[in-house]
């Protein structure tokens, strides 16, 4: 794939400086740029990466502009700019057409331009609106509704009435719909309850590999427009996570909590069942999330950096004793105020 400058330019809404003609066919990082390569400086902490890419195109924000010689699109967001300009350059393979291996119920409804890979399932009454792709080996049970251009990687589950909106991407080994964690004591044992919900997945999602989303046990699991999940998250059934939230790799969420919109929640934190999270919060890695956070816009953070060894177990040993030495220190303090009187 080729492309000049100029239209990268116009596709990114970015300020030209240098040859519009200059032909742009690959991506790169700037140690390994040469001609024909775009780079992106991020930061002005790798501002002095600018002298590895003299050959190739540079996409900057333009308060570093004083730096940039050479051919170069500026971007107040350089982030967004190349990731609009990735999209150029993609290699993903999707078939066309229908395989002929693909095993369809007669009820279901796929529209024109749909292509279905080889040895998919489709159960009755699934609607596939036009645009979609539904990759190798991947399952869409009954009444499953794809809406338009979402695309499927190989070996995605869709379990039944699961609905998904327009422009979802939904990465190899994910699993939508199938049971949440119910069950119910009786004399000893564990009895299984029926999960008879759904999930319901809004516009332009995306979910990483290997993430499973639970069924609601009554009503709909939710994960509103612009939700992006990270590989390896579970989350539990009847959540709800509002718009343009974003989630981690290996992060959990128990049943029953409500995420509020634009919210941050990065990599293997935990949040318990039947919380709330206000909007715009964020939650650092490796975080426990106990109580509800309703605080909007404020970050939440829990747990202990890496130490040495050493001194984690000495510090393990103390943290043991922490309540002993509260109440001396309280009872310290009243004979303090004793002496004063």
């Amino acid at each position: 794939m080729t492309i000049t400058l100029g239209e990268l330019a116009e596709i990114t809404g970015a300020e030209l400086q240098g040859n519009s003609e200059y032909i742009v066919h690959h991506l790169s990082t700037p140690e390994n740029a040469g001609e024909g390569a775009l780079c992106c400086i991020f930061q002005k902490h790798y501002l002095d990466q600018i002298a590895s890419c003299k050959l190739a195109a540079l996409i900057i924000s333009p308060e570093f502009k004083e730096y940039v010689t050479g051919c170069a699109l500026f971007h107040t967001n350089p982030n967004y700019a190349y990731a609009v300009a990735s999209r150029v350059f993609s290699r993903r393979y999707e078939p066309t057409g229908i395989h002929a291996s693909a095993v369809i119920d007669a009820s279901a409804q796929i529209a024109g331009g749909v292509s279905v890979a080889a040895h998919v399932v489709i159960e009755k009454d699934v609607i596939i609106e036009a645009g979609c792709h539904i990759g190798a080996q991947s399952y869409i049970g009954a009444g499953t509704h794809i809406r338009e251009n979402s695309v499927l990687r190989p070996n995605v589950t869709l379990l039944e009435e699961t609905k998904v909106g327009k422009n979802a991407l939904l990465h190899s080994g994910v699993v939508i719909g199938d049971d949440g964690f119910g069950y119910a004591p009786h004399e000893g044992e564990w009895h299984h309850v029926e999960q008879v919900g759904n999930v319901v997945l809004g516009d332009n999602v995306e979910i990483g590999s290997n993430t499973t989303i639970d069924r609601g046990k009554f009503t709909s699991t939710i994960i509103s427009d612009g939700v992006k999940i990270d590989n390896q998250v579970q989350i539990g059934h009847n959540v709800f996570i509002g718009e343009n939230t974003i989630m981690s790799a290996c992060s959990a969420v128990a049943g029953s909590t409500r995420i509020g919109k634009n919210c941050m929640i990065a990599g293997a934190s935990g949040i318990s069942d039947h919380l709330e999270i206000a909007d715009g919060v964020i939650i650092t890695a490796m975080s426990r999330v106990t109580h509800s956070l309703e605080k909007a816009n404020t970050s939440y953070s829990s747990g202990t950096n890496a130490i040495e060894t050493v001194s984690w177990r000495r510090n393990a040993v103390r943290f043991s004793q922490l309540n002993d030495m509260a109440k001396r220190l309280k009872k310290l303090e009243k004979q303090l105020e004793g002496t004063k009187d």
